[in-house]
């Protein structure tokens, strides 16, 4: 449990101002709306110098987007083997989300970049904003990557969310891919991609007006900066400004993102970047009680827009910078050399306030009454100060004998993190009226000037792999990688994967894979006992589907993925984590993404058995259990229509479905019901214009993402509407 302290009452005038400096007022859109006229002007002054008919030198691919995709459909992908390779000469499930995607959807977190991909579990707990929550394969939380490379492993406070808007395509790798990726847990890893710098101009700026007083503007430009091409760039802003759901709850946003390429050669490319992103919010979560929420109360359900913290005192959010750069170098013809550096800072602060669900309803004097309207609250606070640097090279390269093609890669990636961090609090406040709140009845909590507890982590990691290609009918692919980790313990380790594809006609491709992963945990649980390693393997066996059109990517997947050491709730102590037993978790997954005639569409299905299949004394009560808040079955269809063919070019319209079966709390006592929420879409593109017209949960359904074994519920996203007008030219 946290830590329990107090301060003088000059150092909560102190902490009190620099809260109110933090939370300083919509600041966001004038800034983004400067930096976007500036860009703006810079790039017509650079256009107006540049000779168009001037012929660009052949370079290498610094955005690695192929030419041959189309609206929704994406046939290859560096993330999963670290090598540019067609998706159905990978053996391995991969699901790749362009930009199109994310900008008909509206997705404005990656949860709901994620809810219609196969084998992912979003929305984990409803409309908590204090991170992004989700689960590969039914597996330990989806690590997240940015271009191949590892993000802050995460500050508990004030994590900064990563924003869809700044990405070119995500890409998600289900199962065990320590050997291509890096430590990582067993369920698989989300890869985001950069968007960054290409010869190609690129100008627009996007305005966006919602329900909850959302409002939003996002510019992206990029192009030349010389008329040799020798020299491109990107900038990438966003400002957002908005209410949400519950009452006295918030969220803003700032983020700048410029890169710059310079490509002194056909053969070399050198990409700086940077980034600078502040969010600040207030705690939309709830943590109310089973009773009032999925079961039933005495005075009805607790409403959907109750806010449980003080509204002069609730706030959450940080700020993150980033600096780093990418290098390529081709080698001849058949090698390449790449390596990538990147730092980041992360500061963060949290001062919030949580129901005591666990005590039940209380009178007004703060008595159990299972009549009452007041649930009992503790207040929590902390600050967080995130250190990580990353840094790879990787060397990659073909070699042929007879008609047997190697393409080999070697390297090493290193990571170094650090986590500094202030934890007050678990102390009570005062009870709150959740059906008729009145706030300001409790003296917001003096903070002592305690020092930071510190966590570190060092990782090297060495990697090996051959993709072997004979007869142009087969591939085998095999890796190996050993990892060096230096945290609260010190581990080391080897991973392996090993898979074989058959290239079929008619572009069908089956499947066998076997992998493995490793990751380092850090931190302890409640007696003060270092984490062990997360460790993962996985058999796997599936088709791909892409016929030479390139306008289909079909995928189905069965697998059985083993899993030690996941880190889980400790039921003893809620705000501890504790390590049980071994989780098996069997599934079959159907993927399709295709751009016929005049749809777009994606979608799948998605079957779970995610169980404890190995515990000690006293956790029998888990054994064999589904996993708290896995679906045995989940789908997803999202489908858009243009009516060219009707007269009406520019105009489409877009529907989607997503159901989300039956979940349990982790002991198959509780069971949360499923759900069917649909989302629309309504744009019209007129020359340089885009209008378009988005609805999330169309119908308003209130529902609930997850109740946990300890006693909670959360609610699920309500409506959510959005109109954008854009300019691209």
């Amino acid at each position: 449990m946290p830590d329990r302290h107090s301060m003088s009452s000059q150092a909560r005038c102190v902490e009190t101002s620099r809260i109110k400096q933090q939370r300083r007022p919509r600041a966001a859109l004038p800034a983004v709306v400067a930096s976007a006229l500036t860009t703006l002007a810079l790039t017509h002054a650079t256009a107006a110098e540049q000779d168009e008919s001037t012929k660009a030198l052949p370079t290498i691919r610094v955005q690695d987007t192929a030419d041959d995709e189309f609206d929704y459909v994406s046939s290859r992908s560096r993330a999963g083997l670290r090598t540019d390779t067609p998706l159905i000469e990978v053996p391995q499930s991969i699901s790749v989300i362009p930009a199109s995607l994310i900008r008909d959807q509206n997705a404005q977190t990656m949860q709901e970049v994620l809810r219609y991909t196969a084998g992912v579990r979003t929305d984990m707990y409803g409309l908590d904003n204090r991170g992004d929550a989700f689960t590969l394969r039914g597996g330990s939380y989806g690590m997240t990557l940015l271009d191949g490379m590892r993000l802050p492993i995460s500050g508990t406070w004030g994590i900064v969310r990563n924003e869809p808007f700044a990405f070119e395509r995500i890409e998600v790798l289900r199962g065990p891919t320590s050997v291509y990726t890096g430590q990582n847990g067993p369920g698989g890893v989300v890869n985001m991609v950069s968007k960054r710098p290409t010869a190609e101009s690129i100008s627009e700026i996007a305005l966006q007006f919602g329900n909850r007083d959302h409002k939003q503007v996002g510019v992206d430009f990029g192009g030349r900066v010389s008329a040799d091409d020798t020299l491109l760039y990107r900038f990438v802003a966003l400002g957002r400004d908005s209410d949400t759901q519950v009452d006295h709850a918030f969220e803003e946003r700032l983020l700048v993102a410029p890169s710059l390429t310079w490509q002194p050669t056909a053969s070399t490319a050198l990409t700086l970047y940077g980034e600078y992103q502040e969010d600040e919010s207030a705690n939309i979560a709830g943590f109310f009680p089973w009773a009032g929420t999925l079961l039933p109360a005495p005075n009805g359900p607790i409403p959907t827009n109750t806010f449980i913290g003080e509204p002069d005192w609730d706030t959450y959010g940080g700020e993150r910078m980033r600096l780093g750069y990418q290098f390529e170098r081709r080698l001849g013809e058949a090698w390449t050399l790449r390596h990538d550096f990147r730092h980041e800072r992360v500061s963060g602060h949290l001062r919030t306030m949580y129901t005591a669900w666990w005590e039940g309803f209380l009178d007004a004097q703060g008595n159990p009454d299972p009549d009452g309207q007041y649930l009992n609250r503790l207040w929590y606070a902390g600050d967080d100060e995130v250190r990580l640097l990353n840094a790879n090279a990787f060397l990659g390269g073909r070699l042929s004998f007879g008609n047997v093609q190697h393409t080999l890669l070697m390297g090493v990636d290193a990571m170094s993190w650090r986590q500094d961090q202030k934890v007050w609090g678990d102390e009570p406040a005062t009870p709150l009226n959740v059906y008729e709140p009145v706030y300001g009845t409790f003296p917001m909590p003096e903070l002592d000037d305690i020092p930071f507890a510190r966590q570190r982590t060092r990782q090297l990691g060495a990697v090996l792999q051959d993709q072997i290609k004979f007869e142009e009918r087969w591939v085998v692919v095999a890796g190996l990688r050993h990892d060096w980790t230096e945290s609260e313990r010190s581990d080391n380790a080897f991973s392996k994967s090993l898979g074989l594809v058959y290239l079929g006609e008619g572009g069908w491709s089956p499947y066998l894979n076997y992998s493995e992963s490793f990751q380092a945990v850090s931190g302890t649980d409640a007696a003060g006992e270092p984490f062990k390693p997360l460790r993962g393997r996985q058999y796997e066996a599936g088709v791909k589907w892409a016929p030479g059109t390139g306008r289909v990517m079909a995928t189905g997947a069965v697998y059985r993925l083993e899993e030690e050491n996941r880190l889980t709730t400790d039921p003893e102590n809620p705000l501890e984590s504790v390590q049980r037993g071994e989780i098996t978790v069997e599934g079959v997954e159907l993927e399709v993404a295709a751009s016929l005639a005049a749809w777009d569409l994606i979608g799948h299905y998605t079957w779970t058995d995610a169980r404890q299949s190995a515990v000690s004394e006293p956790d029998l009560r888990y054994l064999d259990k589904q996993l708290n808040s896995i679906p045995e079955h989940s789908a997803a269809l999202w489908a858009v229509h243009r009516f060219d063919g009707y007269g009406l070019p520019g105009l489409r319209v877009g529907l989607g479905v997503r159901y989300l079966g039956e979940t349990w709390d982790g002991t198959d006592t509780l069971a949360t019901p499923s759900n069917t929420l649909l989302d629309a879409l309504v744009s019209y593109d007129l020359g340089s214009w885009r209008m378009a017209l988005n609805a999330s949960n169309l119908t308003d359904k209130t529902y609930f993402a997850t109740c946990l074994e300890r006693g909670d519920c959360w609610i699920g996203a309500r409506r959510k509407v959005t109109a954008t007008l854009s300019y691209l030219w």
